[in-house]
């Protein structure tokens, strides 16, 4: 086993690494990078079964967008961290995009990200467990991902309901189901979220169930942040 760290910043590095070595693996399996140009190269020697990739390493570069891609489709069995650099969005959860992409932020606690660790790497431990929450990917409703559009687009809640012909309450029923999905009442990490996966596949599940992926018990880690 082993896995890939892709960030510039060297304390996130280090706090990555030894997160990894908590939950079962070793130190020399654990690789860090600084571009993503490197990483399909290193996917194909190296098989990794985590990548933690920060997104300010692809965002602000479509080339390293579409390389990104590339690299999660060629891997459907490992599983892509990407990390919201952007501290301003107040985002402490996670939310998984498909089944082998996380996206969460670097202020989630480490408890849960151990536990995702874990919960990937298989370990298993005599201490104090805990559940790992549902990894279901996120789907929208189609009306549910059409007002997400408008709502980014910076239309309000009025125009939307005019727009589409129905209540204002009903639309705003609909971004409560959008926020409680996304895991976050802030509409700027809602954006960024949505932003990202478009980036990383294409979007957000809509108008469909991806298949259920059990709960099941895992370690409990440290409760620091990442």
């Amino acid at each position: 086993m082993s896995s890939l760290i892709v960030d510039k910043c060297h304390y996130t590095q280090l706090a990555l690494q030894c997160l990894l070595q908590i939950n079962g693996m070793k130190k020399k399996d654990i690789f860090s990078l600084r571009e993503i140009n490197q990483l399909q190269a290193a996917c194909i020697d190296l098989c990794p079964d985590i990548i933690f990739i920060n997104e300010d390493s692809f965002t602000f570069d479509a080339a390293s967008g579409g390389v990104l891609r590339e690299v999660i489709n060629a891997h459907p069995d490992t599983l892509f961290f990407i990390l919201i650099s952007k501290e301003n969005l107040n985002y402490q959860n996670f939310i998984p995009i498909r089944s082998n992409i996380l996206i969460l932020s670097k202020s989630i606690r480490t408890q849960q990200v151990g536990s995702l660790i874990a919960h990937n790497l298989r370990t298993k431990s005599s201490s104090a467990c805990s559940e790992i929450p549902d990894l279901t990917p996120v789907s929208l409703s189609r009306t549910e991902a059409h007002i997400l559009k408008m709502w980014m687009s910076g239309h309000n809640t009025l125009h939307i309901s005019q727009h589409l012909n129905i209540k204002e309450k009903t639309v705003s029923s609909h971004k409560g189901n959008i926020k409680r999905k996304v895991k976050t009442q802030n509409k700027q990490a809602i954006y960024h979220v949505a932003k990202l996966a478009d980036v990383l596949t294409s979007g957000m599940f809509v108008g469909r169930l991806p298949p259920f992926r059990p709960v099941i018990t895992l370690p409990m880690t440290t409760s620091t942040r990442v």
